[in-house]
């Protein structure tokens, strides 16, 4: 995670544009995600610059307007990250709340998303590969993650910059001026409503009153530590049977706790399984190598050789909650310093119940101090360590390779054939192939 979304404006007079906010924000702008240019363009003469030129104000006004979504919605994560691309605005229509496209208003506008993990959000831009506005065609690809406090300050920066300017030629009375008040002017207990509708994919200002009773409701009756994941990934549907389901959840997940034969009090408390926690800090835009690093360092502690499988039972503890968790992934909890996991799924194969087991340690392991979580569908930082954790301690890279090497091959075969040697998914060693092992 380094530098910012940073803005250069330059304001230019507008002859022959009659809209006024227009015409007053008119500008040429350059944009940069970490130092790295965004709006470097290919011009009609096939000339290459790093700025372009119109009027600021619709980019600003859909800043305000979906100012929520930019900075809480984070069920994109769990979207692949090829369909982050506005070329995909039939099928993705959540992108009209995180792309600069959605700004339009006739405007070249770069193909860039905006999409919120937790401490941190990720930035990912896409060159055109046919000039997208009949002028300019924007010509780099690139992805930053940025922290994302530091994110929401630059977002309020250039809305403020350009109300400012608005202000100048006096022109405060706009709807962008209205839309940043209301925004500006929200109490505490409605900025919680506002962010945990915007983590349900909604508009906190168009919910209707039986919907936003029940988001209350709901939040009111889950305990702080498992709400945020909830709203990750819960059927929004099902609000009330989901957070059922989940406090029925927590009760059998700290039941299964007590099956475990190990406690996790020993590698809890040893520094050399304690993880680097990068979350918010430089470094975080790979919370994976967290992950990874963190189930090398399990292994060695408790001697498990990286060519063998590692059994789960003694450390994670399953339960079962009846009924449809509705989006629900899982629930782990720790009880008298021993795991215990309730999986959503309550037909899983062995191997997801084995990956589930490893996920929900992982999670207990990078974040000590909290007791329960609810396992999202979501990509959040914290998820994002505990899948490469999981992955890692039931498959390490090395064994894999070690085992590909004693086979000769890597071909499909192969790596079913490691799959089943580490009591896998053959998809997750295709997952680690890729990530640690191809070059």
């Amino acid at each position: 995670m380094t530098g910012l979304l940073d803005f250069r404006i330059e304001w230019l007079d507008a002859p022959g544009v009659t809209t006024p906010e227009l015409a007053a924000t008119w500008a040429r702008y350059e944009i940069s995600a970490g130092g790295r240019p965004v709006t470097q363009v290919e011009a009609a003469d096939g000339t290459y610059r790093r700025g372009v030129y119109g009027s600021l104000y619709p980019l600003a006004f859909w800043i305000a307007s979906n100012w929520w979504s930019l900075t809480y919605h984070m069920r994109p994560t769990a979207v692949d990250g090829n369909l982050w691309n506005w070329q995909y605005i039939r099928t993705q229509p959540w992108l009209r709340q995180h792309n600069f496209r959605a700004a339009g208003d006739g405007m070249a506008w770069p193909n860039l998303t905006i999409v919120p993990e937790g401490p941190v959000t990720q930035v990912t831009w896409r060159q055109d590969y046919e000039s997208s506005s009949g002028l300019v065609r924007f010509a780099s690809d690139g992805r930053q993650w940025l922290a994302g406090e530091d994110l929401r300050t630059d977002l309020a920066d250039i809305v403020g910059r350009v109300l400012d300017r608005l202000t100048e030629v006096g022109l405060q009375k706009t709807p962008l001026a209205e839309e940043w008040a209301g925004i500006a002017s929200v109490d505490a207990g409605e900025q919680d409503f506002c962010r945990v509708a915007a983590q349900l994919g909604l508009d906190p200002y168009s919910i209707g009153d039986d919907l936003a009773d029940g988001i209350i409701a709901v939040a009111d009756a889950l305990p702080p530590d498992l709400a945020d994941d909830f709203f990750d990934s819960v059927t929004v549907s099902a609000l009330r049977d989901a957070a059922d389901w989940t406090l029925s959840a927590e009760s059998a997940a700290e039941t299964a706790a007590a099956s475990a034969a190990e406690t996790i009090r020993a590698i809890q408390d040893s520094s050399s399984v304690r993880p680097a926690n990068h979350m918010g800090q430089p470094g975080a835009e790979r919370p994976w190598f967290t992950g990874w690093e963190l189930a090398r360092a399990i292994r060695r502690e408790l001697s498990v050789p990286d060519t063998d499988s590692f059994d789960m039972s003694p450390w994670v503890g399953i339960g079962h909650a009846h009924g449809s968790s509705y989006g629900i992934y899982g629930l782990a909890a720790v009880a008298e310093d021993r795991c215990g996991v309730v999986l959503g799924d309550p037909h899983a194969s062995p191997t997801a119940r084995r990956f589930g087991q490893a996920r929900a340690l992982g999670r207990i392991l990078t974040r000590p101090g909290q007791h329960q979580f609810v396992l999202s569908t979501a990509g959040s930082q914290d998820e994002r360590v505990a899948r490469a954790f999981a992955a890692e301690l039931l498959a390490p890279a090395a064994g894999i390779r070690s085992a590909l090497d004693d086979i000769g091959s890597d071909s499909d075969d192969a790596l079913d054939s490691v799959a089943a040697h580490f009591d896998v998914s053959p998809l997750l060693i295709r997952h680690q192939h890729q990530n640690q092992l191809s070059s």
